[in-house]
């Protein structure tokens, strides 16, 4: 049992200290970069790699060490000068390295730091204590916090007591979390409080979760602010709240935090903590449902700034963070087959789409006689408050046994029943624009009778790239080389798809390297996405938003923690994951099953089980590009119920069939690995 917290420890108004203080404005200050993370991202991936260079790995950093070691164990002033500024520098290295989303280069750095400074570690004292433990938390090192600090102790740091306290929260350790936490919130830090109330909604004492909610907003009212998903990219320093929005905050503020909760542990790749929370979310979600609706003045404006509102039909609120990301724009086409088919309530399927936030107008514009699209950001402010009753959010659906759904399990399960109902899409860009993109195209000199358009992710975009954990989800556009040339022989052109922060190609024959072109714009992106012949991607958002629009897919270097909704026009292969320990590749069987699957979104985490991901050959995917151009060329059939290899592949995938959605594998990539169709060490068959 988890005892609330004491009204005294609410009542302070600032921080006890100016340590205290000092530390909090450094969590909040690492919140507000994080918010424009990629902005900024061009600028500390440079700082973070000239940190690497000139200092952690560099022989004058290793001797700058060396002579604070002597100089300490002389007892010198200079020594402990050198300390000192080894300490800020390390600290400031972790810092950069955050910046850039290099999270194992700031471990490394604290590691660094731990050693020479282990007493004040130890003892939990000092600036360098505390920047070891921020650091950790900030980089998810949960575990090794809990190691470091296994039972509750008195600590006299709020950076220390905060991190420590989150560490427990996120390893279920909910009385010791709500210990240190509450040593925290004594200081009146609102986020100290909102950490200390989601402990409380974690544990199911919600009065006390409301208790410290309402103080967190009662320190800081504009962080009432609905929060939903973290792409929606929220700015409270802007958002003015509701007197209902602030007289409700702790209640309200529940589903917030239980939603932050799932997405954290969804990014620690932890499935059943993941989705419980969800659950917990959509649970109060119901409860406020029934407590209150949204005003009905609201529901007029919606009504009068929409021509296709039906006032017989609930309202179900999709916030922005469905246009924030093309993907995402991408996602609503699935929800709407989820409701098409049933699987969602038939309802007025509102979109808050300020067009500050939308990435693509032109992609959002086909679904506007699909959903009602509130663009007015008065409007869209006055709803978001009302999202906690009725939003709907890409995360998670209703499910049984206290553990949701995933959001993308539902989709693709609606995407196969769509395919075997031969439903085709639901958008189709307009004529005009697909005239004028083809003008323009050919102006630019790409005057091939048919293109494939070809996105080979980087990582760039979303600071993924390499020296991060996620650095799997890219690719190496040098292995696209002999495909490219492939595709080119055939008398096709290549157009390659993405963002400026990609490698440039060159003077490549036969490609056009749209990414860094002159005639890049959404317009562009859209009809090159829905007239190739052929789209080559993998997964990433882009090849949402492209089988949105019926383009025949094929997808290589594929590898995710989620279910792919994909169509049945898509071929694909995947990255295989290699044991270290049993040397061998682990069978789809053995990937593609909870709990290893949610594992699969953080390279360092897998390193701790002794696996690898592999990326495709540049053979693989160009004997994949092959396979597809000539099935696309009626000149090789297409994998069909009838090939042995894939019903080979839908008995090893049958513990788990709506993974990869009505896609289909490429048959010679499971003949070159031929583990994957593996079961109990067995090949699968009838």
């Amino acid at each position: 049992m988890i005892e609330a917290a004491q009204p005294a420890s609410l009542g302070s108004r600032r921080p006890s200290s100016v340590k205290a203080w000092l530390t909090a404005s450094a969590f909040r200050a690492y919140s507000f970069l994080s918010a424009r993370r990629r902005q900024l991202l061009p600028l500390t991936t440079r700082a973070a790699g000239l940190v690497d260079r000139r200092l952690i790995a560099a022989p004058a950093g290793a001797a700058m060490m060396r002579l604070m070691d002597r100089q300490l164990a002389r007892g010198s002033r200079t020594g402990k000068l050198l300390a000192r500024l080894t300490l800020a520098t390390l600290a400031a290295a972790a810092q950069v390295h955050l910046a850039a989303s290099r999270k194992p280069s700031a471990l490394r750095a604290v590691r660094l730091l731990n050693l020479m400074f282990r007493s004040n570690v130890r003892a939990r004292t000092g600036f360098g204590a505390q920047a070891y433990f921020a650091t950790l938390a900030l980089c998810s090192a949960y575990d090794r916090i809990v190691r470091e600090v296994p039972r509750a102790e008195a600590i006299d740091s709020f950076a220390i007591n905060f991190a420590v306290g989150v560490a427990h929260m996120y390893r279920g350790n909910l009385s010791l979390a709500a210990n240190f936490l509450k040593a925290a919130a004594a200081s009146g830090d609102s986020n100290a409080l909102r950490k200390l109330g989601a402990v409380h909604a974690l544990a199911g004492t919600h009065d006390q979760a409301a208790e410290c909610f309402a103080a967190a907003v009662a320190r800081d009212p504009r962080s009432v602010m609905a929060h939903q998903n973290y792409a929606g990219g929220y700015d409270p320093s802007t958002y003015t709240p509701s007197t209902w929005e602030i007289e409700h905050a702790g209640e309200l503020l529940i589903y917030d935090n239980l939603i932050q909760l799932g997405e954290n542990f969804y990014h620690q790749g932890r499935y059943e903590d993941t989705f419980r929370c969800y659950q917990l979310a959509l649970d109060q979600q119901d409860r406020l449902a029934a407590k209150w609706s949204i005003p009905e003045g609201l529901v007029r404006r919606i009504a009068a700034a929409s021509a296709i509102f039906d006032p017989a039909l609930p309202v179900r609120l999709l916030g922005y963070e469905w246009v924030t990301l093309i993907g995402h724009i991408g996602f609503i086409d699935c929800h709407l087959r989820m409701a098409a088919l049933g699987l969602l309530p038939r309802a007025n399927y509102v979109l808050l789409a300020p067009p500050a936030k939308v990435v693509n107008q032109p992609f959002l514009r086909l679904f506007a006689s699909h959903v009602t699209i509130v663009e007015d950001p008065v409007l869209v402010d006055d709803l978001l408050p009302y999202q906690r009753l009725v939003g709907d959010q890409f995360i998670a659906v209703r499910g049984d046994n206290g553990l949701a759904e995933p959001w993308a399990h539902a989709a693709s399960r609606a995407q196969v029943a769509w395919a075997e109902q031969q439903r085709g899409p639901i958008v189709e860009v307009p004529s005009d624009l697909m005239a004028s993109g083809a003008a323009k195209l050919c102006a630019a000199g790409v005057t091939a009778s048919w293109f494939v358009a070809m996105h080979i992710r980087e990582g760039g975009y979303h600071g993924d790239g390499p020296g991060t954990t996620r650095q799997h989800r890219s690719a190496n556009v040098g292995d696209y080389m002999e495909a490219i040339a492939a595709i080119v022989a055939r008398g096709g052109a290549v157009v390659r798809l993405g963002d400026r922060s990609m490698t440039p190609l060159g003077h490549v024959p036969g490609v056009f390297d749209y990414a860094h072109s002159e005639i890049k714009s959404a317009e562009m992106d859209l009809f090159l996405c829905a007239a190739a012949r052929l789209f080559v991607g993998t997964t990433s958002g882009l090849t949402t938003a492209v089988q949105a629009l019926g383009t025949p897919m094929l997808l290589v270097n594929c590898i995710s923690n989620d279910c792919q909704f994909w169509h049945e026009r898509t071929d694909f292969t995947v990255r295989p994951v290699y044991d270290r320990r049993a040397k061998r590749y682990l069978s789809l069987k053995e990937t593609y099953r909870q709990p290893l699957q949610a594992l699969l979104i953080d390279t360092a985490v897998l390193a701790r089980h002794g696996l690898e991901i592999h990326p495709n050959s540049a053979s693989d995917i160009t004997e994949a590009v092959r396979y597809k151009l000539d099935c696309l060329e009626g000149t090789r059939p297409s994998n069909s119920a009838e090939n042995e290899s894939l019903t080979r592949y839908r008995s090893a995938m049958s513990h788990n069939p709506y993974n990869f959605g009505a896609a289909k594998p490429v048959p010679s990539f499971l003949q070159t690995f031929p583990d994957l169709l593996t079961t109990d060490g067995r090949l699968a068959s009838d």
